[in-house]
């Protein structure tokens, strides 16, 4: 069971099948990151019944959608968001590759990683999570299929990749043995 906290939502990842860390503040990340700026990580990097790699990144723009940086970031239909969370993904892959190779730290669950990445018949699970002021139930799911759309481009040289775009309130099994809930 693995408990984190981020941009205050708790996540909950209760099954025994997962690993999971929390890539952006890991020692892996920090080795790459300190020398090479920037450097981007997702915030958990995670393995399901040691075959499904996760790659969860997450926004709350809760009770800041109004901000100006915030509006800059979701501009011409969240372009700079997708891309800001394309590139979190590219460089958390090279940091899981070098981990693989030179870390001491989850060395096995790094490898691990790679492995799947390499293997063409597991599919990479990439999710956004993604929470924002309330809109009409109607607008909020185009916003979020047009923000799907736009990731999914930006990561098709993934390939074999399922990318999903979610909020909390539509947090049913989209990560199994996982409960999502705000702080």
């Amino acid at each position: 069971m693995s408990k984190f906290q981020e941009s205050n939502l708790n996540f909950d990842f209760k099954g025994a099948g997962w690993s999971v860390v929390k890539y952006d503040e890991h020692v892996a990340h920090g080795k790459i990151s300190n020398v090479v700026k920037p450097t981007k990580a997702v915030d958990f990097l995670g393995i399901y019944k040691d075959k499904k790699l996760y790659f969860v990144e997450v926004k709350n723009y809760r009770g800041h959608t109004s901000d100006p940086e915030t509006k800059e970031v979701l501009k011409a239909g969240g372009e700079e968001l997708m891309r800001r969370i394309a590139v979190k993904v590219r460089d958390t892959i090279a940091g899981a590759t070098n981990a693989a190779r030179f870390s001491t730290n989850e060395k096995d669950f790094f490898t691990r990683i790679n492995e799947i990445l390499l293997n063409d018949a597991e599919k990479v699970v990439v999710i956004a999570w993604i929470e924002f002021d309330e809109m009409n139930e109607n607008e909020r799911k185009t916003k979020m299929s047009v923000w799907q759309q736009k990731l999914k481009h930006k990561l098709s040289w993934l390939h074999a990749a399922k990318i999903s775009i979610n909020s909390v309130d539509t947090a049913n099994g989209i990560l199994p043995e996982t409960d999502i809930t705000f702080a």
